[in-house]
């Protein structure tokens, strides 16, 4: 829920630009640089704009939301034995300035991982099998890697230090013992209200991760995120879904 602050009262150091502005317009049409001012004038009016409207609240903490509704909502994912998702996933190494893109469809479940990587044009690019003890990834190339778990596999063939079963739980909005600042976003449901995990951090992987979970919708009758942002001070994993099923 986004609340936008209305009415906010004109600044004096605006109406002052504004009257110099037109001025110096007014004087300065015959030479032709009218259009810079008028450009300048938005500039100005906007940022103080800024500075004098306050309009985005903090989301509730822990500490202003009920129990109750943080334990409604977490009952609720706790019955997803299984899921799958479709979306697009970003991937970026901000230490060397690098970015991968791709589309993912992604499934879980209580034994079993997997995750198929893809390009539209390009089709298949990889795919990631975690069960019974065992990690593989599979390369465009037929090339497979192999290791005992999904997060050990990344981090021995190609230095992604990403904690993969965290991660299958933060993706639904599951709340994980080693999370703090827990923030929410509220919702109503058959007069049910629900507190949807928003804000957290996290330590995992060695790495202080900072999360932000948005763009809730009802799926099935379980409040889903469709916006998820994991960053660390090296990485930063973006997951826009599209579909989620179950």
């Amino acid at each position: 829920m986004v609340i936008i602050a209305k009415n906010c009262e004109p600044l004096t150091t605006a109406k002052r630009w504004q009257l110099y502005v037109k001025a110096r317009m007014m004087k300065s049409a015959r030479t032709g640089i009218a259009k810079p001012m008028k450009r300048l004038l938005l500039v100005v009016l906007t940022s103080a704009w800024l500075t004098a409207c306050s309009s985005v609240p903090e989301p509730p903490s822990m500490r202003d939301v009920d129990a109750e509704a943080v334990l409604a909502q977490q009952q609720q994912l706790k019955q997803l034995d299984n899921w799958r998702l479709r979306g697009q996933m970003a991937l970026f190494d901000l230490r060397a300035d690098d970015r991968h893109g791709l589309y993912v469809d992604w499934y879980s479940s209580a034994v079993q991982l997997t995750m198929r990587f893809s390009h539209p044009l390009r089709g298949t690019l990889a795919k990631l099998e975690q069960s019974n003890g065992q990690a593989v990834l599979i390369d465009e190339d037929g090339k497979e890697y192999r290791a005992t778990t999904a997060q050990e596999l990344l981090w021995q063939y190609f230095r992604l230090d990403l904690p993969m079963n965290q991660i299958s739980a933060i993706v639904i909005g599951q709340e994980l013992p080693s999370m703090v600042e827990k923030q929410y976003q509220l919702q109503q449901h058959q007069q049910q209200s629900y507190a949807l995990l928003s804000n957290f951090v996290m330590l995992a992987a060695d790495q202080v991760w900072r999360a932000q979970l948005g763009e809730y919708e009802l799926i099935q009758g379980t409040f889903l995120p469709h916006s998820i942002n994991l960053t660390t001070d090296a990485w930063r994993l973006k997951l826009q879904v599209s579909q989620w099923r179950f």
